[in-house]
């Protein structure tokens, strides 16, 4: 058997892309095998389930958003610096072969993924939910940011946004995800 190089981070970041570009349902630990060139019983070690694999993956990208959004540099940032830094997320994953969002990804799949990482996206979601209704009512509070309704309801309508025109973009193409990603900032500049 193949010895893995930080075998545990090489398979998360392995089912992350696979996560990504194929859904949960999309790909096996015969695929992460093949890719390795390992046998299934190497990832069942690090990861006894496909479950577990999956809550690994939320987990890990839950602790790198709750990072990012922690860092000075970004809590510091202007509302709108913010909302690009967020927008920039999204952008680095249609720049990578046309990923989309692993929220979205696993929310398209939601009846059919298992309990535990249903309760693993849903928590990640509403993270990333509850931070971008914070950056909208700072904006708002600054004069940069004009909406009408709710901070909670525009962030929910943003990310839906985003998450759905990376889903377009795979068939339309990039130029229309930074249209979906510039209109966005349009309709929020006071």
């Amino acid at each position: 058997m193949v010895k893995i190089e930080n075998s545990q981070r090489t398979i998360l970041n392995l089912a992350e892309a696979l996560l990504q570009d194929k859904g949960f349902n999309g790909f096996s630990y015969a695929h992460i095998a093949s890719e390795l060139g390992v046998k299934n019983a190497a990832i069942h070690y690090h990861f006894p389930s496909k479950e577990d694999l999956g809550i690994a993956v939320v987990k890990r990208y839950r602790d790198r958003f709750h990072l990012w959004i922690n860092n000075a540099r970004v809590k510091d940032l202007s509302p709108e610096a913010k909302l690009d830094w967020f927008f920039g997320i999204y952008t680095d994953m249609r720049a990578d072969k046309g990923k989309v969002c692993l929220v979205g990804s696993l929310e398209a799949e939601f009846n059919s993924i298992p309990a535990g990482l249903q309760a693993e996206i849903g928590s990640l979601h509403k993270e990333l939910l509850k931070w971008l209704e914070a950056t909208l009512s700072e904006g708002r509070g600054a004069g940069v940011f004009k909406f009408n309704g709710e901070p909670a309801n525009k962030a929910a309508l943003i990310l839906s946004s985003v998450q759905g025109a990376l889903q377009m973009a795979r068939a339309l193409g990039t130029r229309k995800f930074r249209d979906v990603v510039e209109q966005i900032k349009l309709d929020l500049m006071a």
